[in-house]
């Protein structure tokens, strides 16, 4: 979540999560309970409430269920799966409330869900193009390891080794590497030989690589990640996307949102966008660069917008590299027509992260929130 907003639940303080129970039938219940959560930020934006129910309550969940005070009550509704829905209120005072009948929601059997609310804001800064909604997202407000039910950990080149020369070992669901608090996701490049992994591979550094594959793949939309890279020379933080399948590279596609080398001070106050497919890839991808001079010290908006003929890349609402369907597209010059998945990740040394100081020991890239947004 974005932390310069104050978000707070109205029924138990102590955490943004709401939870309501309750059983029996109902019909006849004259009390059923109710799920209740308060958002307060700056007018203008959009807060989105995810609703999310124990059992499958089908396509009942409609935004005429909700009663919505301090925003637009003609709210959107978002079924993401057979449990969870958004909620999307366009903000028009400074604090939304949103109060829902638990007792609404009943399972196959008329019983009560286990309910619970939680709460995202955007901000009307972040750029969403005009009749794009939500549909997966990631605010990092549980604490501990990344949920597994949305990110998977890459470590499939461990014991070979990774490519482009890079040093380091992707360790999976290991707090040292990949852990969530405060909000924010931290992957922190360590120097250490995990040299008791069974896959180690040699490596004198550990980091984290985490992957949406199997558990999020998404055709076309607006991808919007607040985060804030490390500043460490020899760090190569990236915010990207595969194609599906990834494992004949570059033939589906790869969009890399943000990249950082880590060769010099200057790369650390500059980011890199770059796509890759058949034609261009590797050292000959379509890249671009953006000075940001407090990129490793402030966190900022890297953004993608894909459709089915463009692609642009840009940060905090500034587009930077744009890359246009050519006329007569082919597999070659073209491969973004299928899903892809999302990668955060930080690499170390390699061929954009360069020579490793021997001071080093270590660092991170930091994740405020990661959503995805089509039509």
């Amino acid at each position: 979540m974005n932390r310069n907003l104050e978000l707070r639940a109205c029924a138990l303080a102590a955490a943004l999560l709401v939870s309501a129970c309750g059983g029996g039938d109902s019909a006849t219940d004259a009390t059923p309970p109710t799920v209740a959560i308060t958002a307060a930020a700056g007018p203008g934006g959009t807060v989105v409430f995810t609703f999310a129910f124990s059992e499958d309550v089908g396509n009942s969940f409609a935004a005429e269920d909700v009663a919505v005070d301090g925003g637009n009550t003609a709210a959107t509704v978002t079924r993401l799966d057979d449990t969870r829905y958004t909620l999307s209120v366009l903000q028009v005072s400074g604090t939304v409330s949103v109060t829902v009948g638990a007792g609404k929601f009943a399972d196959a059997a008329n019983n009560f869900n286990v309910a619970s609310a939680s709460q995202s804001y955007a901000d009307p800064s972040s750029n969403v193009p005009a009749g794009y909604s939500l549909v997966w997202s990631d605010e990092f407000s549980s604490a501990g390891l990344p949920a597994s039910g949305k990110w998977a950990y890459d470590t499939y080149r461990n014991k070979d080794g990774w490519f482009n020369n890079e040093l380091q070992y992707y360790a999976k669901e290991r707090l040292e590497n990949s852990s969530i608090a405060d909000g924010v996701l931290s992957i922190t490049a360590i120097r250490e030989r995990l040299s008791s992994a069974p896959d180690y591979g040699g490596q004198n550094f550990t980091s984290a690589r985490l992957i949406t594959q199997g558990k999020f793949e998404f055709r076309y939309g607006f991808v919007e990640v607040r985060a804030k890279t490390p500043c460490s020379l020899g760090t190569w933080p990236a915010i990207w996307t595969l194609g599906i399948p990834s494992d004949n590279w570059p033939v589906n596609g790869e969009m890399d949102i943000m990249e950082q080398r880590g060769v010099s001070t200057g790369d650390k106050a500059t980011v890199l966008g770059t796509l890759h497919m058949p034609a261009h890839y590797a050292g000959g991808g379509l890249t671009a660069s953006r000075s940001v001079p407090d990129a490793c010290t402030a966190f900022h908006k890297y953004q993608l917008t894909w459709t089915a003929n463009q692609i642009q890349i840009g940060i905090d609402g500034v587009v930077y590299n744009t890359y246009d369907k050519p006329a007569g597209a082919n597999a070659s010059t073209w491969p973004f027509d299928v899903p892809q998945y999302l990668l955060l990740n930080l690499a170390i040394g390699g061929d954009l992260g360069g020579p490793v100081p021997a001071g080093f020991a270590t660092d991170r890239l930091q994740v405020d929130y990661v959503r995805v947004y089509q039509k």
